[in-house]
Order: structure tokens, then C-alpha cells, then sequence
């Protein structure tokens, strides 16, 4: 029973492209700003209250 519990959230690639990459370098090639989860829901709170 675990052992199919697991298999069914078992992620894709067991790095994040991020973690893969490193932060600096995935900025770069996506020209985009990586962000904490933490601080994703604080902009998310302030644009909901805007």
C-alpha cells in the first residue's frame, strides 16, 4: 500500500531546474527573478488587499 502511495506522487525529475542549475544561472537563461515560496504569497496578500 505505500509502496503505491509512493509511486503515485513520485516526482518527474528529483531536482527542481533550479536546484539543478543553481538560481543565478536559472535567472539568466529564463530571464526571469526566482522567488521563495514565502515571499510569493507575501506579493500574493498584498495584490489581493490592493
Amino acid at each position: 500500500m505505500i509502496k503505491l502511495f509512493k509511486e503515485a506522487f513520485k516526482r518527474r525529475h528529483p531536482y527542481a531546474p533550479v536546484a539543478y542549475m543553481g538560481r543565478k544561472n536559472f535567472e539568466k537563461s529564463m530571464d526571469c527573478k526566482v522567488l521563495k515560496l514565502k515571499e510569493l504569497d507575501k506579493r500574493m496578500a498584498q495584490e489581493a488587499k490592493s
